[in-house]
């Protein structure tokens, strides 16, 4: 994707950034309720229920903000829409053996080592 592309792509990226994101939040907030839980048999309280019942509305806005920033870069230029969702292909590509491999070695106790990746 080149400079001029990219800049026209600038606002659904942003919004998919604000996604993942807000994703990742809801995510982190739910492991740590839930490993609390298994580990020391502590449930959540209400409040953090519904602090994380907030974390998901966030997200859910953010995943409608996508969806309308996307649908308005489709209907603009298909070229662009599909640069964009290629780049965001590449991205996940890249990045799930790092975070693949960080999980396990989290699961196993151990410190992170990031796979090296030919091409």
């Amino acid at each position: 994707m080149d400079s001029s592309q990219r800049e026209r792509v600038a606002d659904a990226f942003q919004a998919y950034s604000a996604m993942e994101t807000t994703r990742q939040r809801h995510f982190d907030y739910l492991n740590m309720l839930t490993e609390r839980e298994k580990r020391f048999n502590l449930e959540s309280t209400d409040s953090e229920q519904s602090f994380l019942a907030e974390l998901l509305l966030d997200h859910d806005a953010q995943v409608k903000t996508f969806k309308a920033a996307s649908d308005e870069l489709r209907g603009r230029s298909m070229e662009d829409f599909q640069a964009l969702f290629a780049w965001l292909g590449e991205i996940e590509k890249n990045l799930s053996p790092i975070r693949d491999a960080a999980k396990q070695n989290e699961n196993d106790g151990n410190r992170l080592e990031v796979p090296h990746q030919t091409n």
